[in-house]
């Protein structure tokens, strides 16, 4: 979706689902109502619908429906979709222009992934990040 946000974490009173992360083997399922809904989106005036959140996601197709995961769309005659997590691959991404903002993009990626596996709890990621962001400046 070229970089926006369907899930947007920053709303934490949007219905009752977790905030994503891409380290908690945990699949996201939005809906979008067509391509002026899309157009809304890339500009930030719409909201895609979420849908489902879990280890494993079956859908229900009844009739012929245009679909994407994973950024690959096609349309899909009526069947179930049986969604799970299966393998991760590393991703690039791009780095920080200045060294000191890889290093807390870095840090940050760390934290949350130890938040995520429960090393550490919601306030001691937060302390850490407030500490090592003024070690950093």
């Amino acid at each position: 979706m070229g970089g926006v946000d369907l899930w947007q974490n920053e709303d934490e009173t949007y219905e009752n689902f977790d905030p994503q992360s891409m380290h908690d083997k945990i699949v996201e399922v939005v809906s979008i109502s067509g391509t002026w809904h899309l157009g809304k989106l890339q500009v930030g005036l719409s909201r895609a619908r979420r849908l489902a959140q879990g280890q494993s996601v079956k859908i229900q197709l009844c009739a012929p429906l245009p679909v994407q995961i994973d950024g690959e769309p096609w349309f899909q005659q009526p069947c179930t979709l049986t969604i799970s997590h299966h393998g991760q691959a590393f991703m690039l991404k791009r780095a920080a222009e200045e060294p000191l903002g890889h290093a807390a993009a870095i840090i940050t990626d760390v934290l949350e992934n130890a938040e995520t596996n429960e090393v550490i709890n919601a306030s001691q990621k937060r302390a850490l990040l407030q500490e090592m962001a003024l070690r950093l400046t």
